[in-house]
């Protein structure tokens, strides 16, 4: 059975690691493409494999935060993941009035520091998955 693994993508190019022999090859790689299977060279073992083409790494994190919309609007969301550049998180079942380019506001009320109330815009739906870019910060340190 084929495993599922993430790798980083630097100037198109992957170095791939074999979950079962270790074996390691450099691969190079459209810049379009997320996912691939990719057969070891070695032991011939299938790899099914997710992309990263992000420059810098994103962190897994959960916890409960607050959407705001340009109207006031407020609407509870799950995070997934933080990155410098951008957050990651679900809206409940239901929610509606996310669209791609709108700008929210995002507030954390048990960390203040992990979201910096700076403004964001929608670049990716998904179902209930919403993914935001950072396009200004209220505070700089």
């Amino acid at each position: 059975m084929a495993k599922t693994t993430t790798f980083r993508v630097i100037n198109n190019r992957l170095l791939f690691k074999c979950s079962f022999c270790q074996a390691k090859k450099t691969i190079s790689l459209p810049k379009d493409i997320h996912r691939k299977s990719i057969r070891c060279h070695k032991c011939g073992e299938l790899s099914h494999c997710f992309l990263n083409h992000r420059l810098t790494p994103r962190e897994s994190q959960t916890g409960k935060a607050v959407m705001v919309f340009s109207d006031g609007r407020e609407v509870n969301i799950d995070l997934t993941d933080v990155s410098p550049s951008g957050v990651g998180f679900e809206i409940p079942s239901g929610s509606r009035g996310v669209s791609l380019g709108q700008e929210v506001r995002l507030k954390c009320t048990w960390n203040s520091r992990l979201l910096d109330q700076g403004r964001y815009i929608v670049r990716n739906i998904k179902g209930r998955r919403i993914g935001v870019e950072l396009v200004e910060k209220k505070y700089s340190f």
